[in-house]
């Protein structure tokens, strides 16, 4: 089995990101409010609502202009640091997709490595520090291995991204604030979840999910 995503799966996976978002805000929004603004949710909401109104009624887009344009409309709409965050994240997976109309697994790789690199740097922000990039991180790091031992068993490799995207967005609960608002928050984010690193495992769910669906 060759697990494969072409430019319509990307565009049902953008919508289907939207729709989750949508059903999690509140979730997301009460994580936040434990270590920020309580408004986490609602941007991640409003970022990917927007992703999916932008690709709305456009057949012709390519897999690098629904991520690197489609960044520039999250970011529009998400009017916080994770709107830039994730614009720059989005903009490094699209040109790492390059123009490619069909992406495997060392692609998707490829993609996450760019889109996490653009996080630290655009967020000077490193792993440990309670941020998206403790679930993103672990979630490559499962990816590369997998594929360094030949991924006979596509499916379970994805399972196992899947998982180490989750167990890294719990393990938040062990770290303390290291960038952002929420450094001042460190006595209320002890023993709590991030949300941001709750979104970075949402997304690789996502991902996972419709790949071994579609496969």
């Amino acid at each position: 089995m060759s697990l494969v995503l072409k430019t319509d799966d990307v565009r049902n996976i953008l919508n289907q990101l939207a729709e989750l978002f949508s059903e999690n805000k509140e979730k997301l929004n009460r994580l936040d409010t434990k270590v920020g603004d309580g408004d986490h949710g609602r941007s991640m909401d409003l970022g990917f609502s927007a992703v999916s109104n932008f690709i709305k009624d456009k057949p012709d887009l390519t897999i690098r202009q629904m991520l690197m344009d489609g960044g520039m409309q999250f970011n529009e709409a998400a009017g916080s640091t994770i709107g830039i965050l994730m614009f720059s994240a989005m903009r490094e997976a699209g040109k790492a997709a390059g123009d490619r109309e069909e992406i495997g697994l060392t692609d998707l790789k490829e993609m996450l490595d760019g889109a996490i690199n653009a996080i630290m740097k655009r967020g000077k922000s490193e792993l440990g520090q309670r941020t998206i990039l403790d679930s993103l991180h672990p979630g490559l790091q499962a990816l590369e291995a997998g594929l360094a031992d030949g991924a006979a068993d596509e499916a379970a490799l994805i399972k196992s991204v899947i998982e180490a995207a989750q167990a890294g967005a719990e393990k938040t609960r062990e770290m303390q604030p290291g960038v952002g608002r929420a450094r001042w928050f460190v006595e209320r984010a002890e023993g709590e979840i991030d949300p941001g690193a709750v979104s970075g495992a949402l997304m690789i769910e996502a991902v996972g999910n419709y790949l071994t669906k579609s496969g």
